[in-house]
């Protein structure tokens, strides 16, 4: 997203905090961040992981969206500061999700985590590079690994081993798969 277009506030001061890569820009981020927010992630790793950012430069990103009212903690002690949530302000500057987003994001997915456990369903256990081969966008390895993080965390994969990761999806992840599948076909129709 260019810088004329986006939805971030000027965020010119904490520019020099970060470290993107050449195409990328601290307002693209901040979009980024509202939109995992809409989706269903809300836990600063999980946001971290998505945006490819460190921990700090996350919490610099959120900081921002809360000063500006984008977003809010479930509070300010423990594990709650760890818990981020979008506020209307930061929904309203986001454009309406599908109903098949809505019905994904019921389950703390988004398209992209559905197809991947819907690969790791078919497949059977497998590293990652089957999913590669087999998903419908073209991603690289490591915007693969925040997925399968946040499908571990949910309990609808697990993964094993070392050197070469191997993914299997669980009888959670099964069950929700299935109720996903029925959610999405209805919002479909």
């Amino acid at each position: 997203m260019s810088d004329q277009h986006t939805i971030a506030p000027d965020l010119s001061s904490v520019h020099d905090r970060f470290e993107l890569e050449d195409d990328e820009t601290v307002e693209s981020k901040y979009e980024e961040l509202l939109t995992f927010l809409q989706s269903g992630r809300t836990r600063t790793d999980e946001l971290a992981d998505g945006l490819g950012l460190s921990g700090v430069e996350t919490e610099y990103l959120i900081q921002e969206a809360e000063k500006h009212g984008d977003l809010t903690r479930a509070g300010y002690t423990g594990s709650k500061l760890y818990t981020i949530r979008i506020t209307a302000q930061g929904e309203s500057k986001l454009p309406d999700i599908s109903e098949q987003d809505a019905a994904l994001a019921e389950y703390n997915l988004t398209t992209l985590d559905y197809e991947v456990l819907e690969i790791v369903a078919d497949i059977g256990p497998c590293t990652v590079q089957p999913i590669l081969e087999t998903l419908s966008v073209d991603i690289a390895p490591i915007k693969l690994i925040p997925v399968i993080n946040h499908l571990v965390r949910e309990g609808y994969c697990e993964s094993s081993g070392l050197w070469r990761r191997r993914v299997e999806i669980t009888d959670t992840g099964a069950a929700v798969l299935e109720r996903a599948s029925d959610a999405v076909t209805a919002a479909d129709t």
